[in-house]
């Protein structure tokens, strides 16, 4: 896989303990080089290697969802 960026919308988020745990869960990735998370709007952009299928469920293990 070569790094890119990917982006997702997270639904459910309200707070910044949140983002912790979606940005903890994704960096957790294999691959994975760096997470921003947006509270207010849901967007999380992931780079590095980017495996679709492990974002998602790395980011409902921790109680969200990936808006399809």
């Amino acid at each position: 896989m070569s790094t890119s960026t990917a982006s997702y919308t997270v639904v459910g988020m309200t707070c910044n303990g949140c983002v912790n745990k979606v940005t903890n869960a994704v960096m957790e990735v294999a691959g994975v080089e760096d997470v921003d998370v947006d509270v207010s709007t849901g967007a999380l952009d992931v780079t590095g290697e980017v495996n679709d299928a492990a974002i998602r469920s790395a980011v409902e293990q921790v109680g969200y969802k990936i808006a399809d």
